[in-house]
């Protein structure tokens, strides 16, 4: 029999409760993970753990269901100044003993946002996938919880965290979300509990943790997304023809697209990713709604107007502090009538030359300077105006001739 096997079977005939024997045959099978278990099956295991290493303890203790007593093994360590308990535990025996203290604005009580159902099911829909994974939980043991928990501290053994069913005293300092709908998941999260801080104190840390972290850029979520994505031509191929016009050596764009880092080969990048991908968006959501149209196809016409835009505003292309071509305001609204040039054509019929021919009447009464014709617009209406003001200026030379 496998010493494994050697100290169940002991600790059961040790046992006084008759579900210790139920509980030890689900042991065998069970793979991993934290007990939840009586005071008096740990005082029954003490002769058997010179049999059982302290993860298969944790194991065997995990399946026996017997009272109250959640013990969770797990080490002693400081954060910063403060004592911290580190482990790890199943979903759903966290979201059970935690709780979240909310700002009552009538009482002035409490501190955290309100709960967002959606924002906890997009994190249950992401933690079940099998590659998933996430930074540790953070929770207070507050000093007027101090009856509902206790360290308790075995010689030659971790530290064991123990709490009691149906007396919540984890305090969420942060991760509400992340738990708000795992209470029926089993998945393994690690967390970290500091130790008797009080009321202030764990405000204090939800406020640093929340006001001074700075959320990603969204054109390097965007960069992540598009590299983690395994069919990015089906799932954003918006995100693919903006990547490719800043990796593509024959683009006018190429490493002039920010993707949310550092570089030291293209320094003076000039729109944003999100920028692009968004823009593109927009065109391939009319022309491909208009009827299917390969996305290469899609990326040949893009390619050759912003070819033909660079080659008729040399200048201003090649001066971007002080003109407003390659910004998101000349971007937008480029792209903009990009989409109407190419509604009122054949796909076939938008080359490189065809722009240059379009884009002819725009050399003359147009200043993209910083003051120029286009000073005062900004923003989406902003955009908005610049593209109408090129669409009449276009389509006026052509009625002329």
């Amino acid at each position: 029999m496998l010493a494994r096997e050697r100290a169940i079977s002991y600790a059961c005939r040790k046992s006084k409760s008759t579900r210790a024997p139920a509980a030890a045959q689900a042991a065998v099978s069970f793979p991993s993970g934290y007990c939840e278990t009586s005071m008096e099956t740990v005082a029954t295991l003490q002769d058997a753990k010179k049999w059982l290493t302290w993860e298969e303890y944790a194991v065997f203790c995990c399946t026996m269901h017997l009272h109250t007593a959640v013990d969770i093994p797990g080490i002693l360590g400081y954060c910063g100044a403060f004592k911290v308990f580190l482990a790890s535990a199943p979903a759903s025996l966290l979201t059970s003993l935690s709780i979240t203290d909310v700002l009552d604005e009538d009482t002035g009580k409490g501190y955290q946002r309100p709960y967002n159902k959606w924002h906890s099911l997009d994190f249950r829909r992401y933690i079940v996938q099998p590659s998933a994974s996430t930074i540790p939980l953070v929770f207070n043991l507050r000093p007027e919880f101090r009856k509902r928990w206790r360290l308790l501290h075995h010689q030659g053994g971790p530290p064991i965290l123990r709490l009691h069913r149906g007396q919540p005293c984890l305090a969420v300092v942060d991760g509400q979300h992340r738990l708000g709908q795992l209470s029926d998941l089993t998945v393994p999260l690690a967390f970290m509990a500091y130790i008797g801080l009080d009321v202030r104190s764990e405000m204090s840390l939800f406020s640093t943790i929340n006001s001074k972290s700075r959320g990603l850029a969204s054109s390097l979520t965007d960069y992540l997304y598009s590299s983690l994505t395994d069919d990015l031509l089906q799932e954003a191929p918006h995100l693919l023809l903006a990547r490719r016009l800043n990796e593509d050596p024959s683009s006018p764009w190429f490493k002039l697209i920010r993707y949310g880092g550092t570089s030291t080969s293209s320094p003076h990048r000039r729109v944003s990713l999100r920028m692009m991908q968004k823009s593109i968006g927009r065109f391939l959501k009319k022309i491909r709604g208009a009827g299917a149209k390969p996305v290469d196809d899609c990326y040949r016409v893009i390619l050759a107007f912003w070819t033909a835009v660079r080659d008729t505003f040399p200048d201003e292309w090649q001066d971007p502090r002080r003109h407003i071509l390659t910004k998101g305001l000349g971007l937008y609204s480029l792209m903009l009538l990009l989409t109407d040039l190419a509604e009122s054509r054949q796909f076939s019929e938008l080359t490189q030359l065809e722009f240059y021919r379009l884009l002819e009447p725009l050399r003359t009464g147009i200043d993209w300077g910083s003051r120029g014709t286009f000073a005062q617009a900004g923003g989406h209406k902003g955009a908005v105006q610049v593209y109408l003001t090129l669409k009449e200026k276009i389509f006026d030379a052509r009625s002329s001739r």
